[in-house]
């Protein structure tokens, strides 16, 4: 039996999320390929993280779809018929919302640009690349915060619970586009809780086993059993005061990893083999107001990717990280088996 599921998406910092002509638009493959991510933590957890990769995505073909499975049949006359292929169990619809006519649900803002953010040192780090893509080329374009449309999801009855928990995830960590792990296209799903510090501890493992995988299959603990989720102080009066913020920290960060060795590898690199940030930023909005967030899921270097840290400079590179983010932002401090508060 198929249960649906309907949420207002809207974003709190400019997305620049588009097709190949960076023209801003409303798209589901994003979309998509974010809620197969965080189904991957939700199944890590769920299973104890003691994951079986290749028998974890072959759960995850079978439910959003697969090109290469072996195994794979279906039943038809009574009969098993082998396929290579499947289609996804999980459907998505982007709807506008009222006002918004049929043809125009795709197309979002074209106007250029990212302003109220000054040209200054600090936030240039945040835009730098993002707009200006180079001579002959485009300039990018963006869906604005508080723009909205109404996403629906269909997906068979038995799959709720992890689906669920994978939406849940987003609400609470995911950006989307373009520069997202510095907190553009920062998501908000309405109708969903973001989860609490007592429910992070199900996704949350030792920061050592984190650095034992090559993928980010959990949010970490530091030794001293602590999340490794930081929130900023104080609020901010506007989105772009928050991004200017987490520029500033995150090339404080990057330049504390500098040295001999270099570590700075550990927060990504770009290139052949390249490895997205395993630090996610993220701007939430509170009313009227906005709140920085940043949350840890580290992981080892793939071995594809053709860049090495051993295990010594990956754990020297996360307490440096990790450090340096308790001397600027606050985080979850357990006061006693069901409660946490900001130190």
């Amino acid at each position: 039996m198929m249960q649906t599921a309907t949420f207002t998406l809207t974003f709190t910092t400019p997305a620049f999320l588009g097709d190949a002509n960076q023209n801003a638009r409303w798209r589901t493959p994003p979309i998509k390929h974010e809620l197969r991510h965080w189904w991957r933590v939700a199944y890590a957890a769920d299973h104890g993280f003691r994951v079986n990769v290749s028998e974890m995505r072959r759960e995850e073909g079978l439910l959003f779809g697969h090109a290469w499975l072996e195994n794979d049949y279906y039943i038809k006359n009574g009969r098993r018929e082998k396929t290579t292929a499947r289609k996804s169990q999980v459907r998505l619809r982007l709807l506008g919302p009222g006002g918004i006519k049929p043809k125009d649900v795709w197309q979002g803002k074209t106007s250029n640009g990212v302003k109220p953010l000054d040209p200054g040192l600090d936030t240039s780090y945040a835009w730098f690349g993002l707009i200006k893509r180079g001579a002959n080329l485009p300039d990018r374009n963006r869906l604005e915060p508080r723009e909205e449309r109404v996403l629906v999801l269909a997906f068979p009855d038995e799959h709720k619970k992890v689906l669920h928990d994978a939406l849940r995830l987003i609400h609470t960590f995911a950006t989307l586009g373009s520069r997202s792990r510095s907190g553009w296209g920062s998501v908000h799903l309405e109708g969903l809780a973001p989860l609490t510090a007592s429910e992070l501890e199900h996704y949350a493992q030792p920061i050592g086993k984190c650095l034992k995988r090559e993928w980010a299959a959990s949010l970490a603990q530091d030794h001293e059993g602590k999340l490794c989720v930081w929130h900023s102080s104080n609020s901010f009066t506007s989105w772009d005061k928050a991004i200017a913020q987490s520029a500033r920290i995150r090339r404080e960060i990057r330049t504390a990893l500098k040295g001999q060795p270099d570590l700075r590898k550990a927060l990504g690199f770009a290139g052949r083999g390249r490895m997205p940030s395993p630090l996610r930023w993220k701007v939430l909005q509170e009313g009227e107001s906005f709140r920085l967030q940043v949350a840890a899921f580290p992981h080892a270097l793939p071995a594809d990717s053709g860049e090495r840290m051993d295990d010594r400079q990956l754990e020297a590179a996360w307490k440096k990280i990790i450090s340096a983010l308790d001397q600027r932002l606050s985080r979850y401090v357990r006061e006693d088996a069901h409660a946490y508060r900001l130190d």
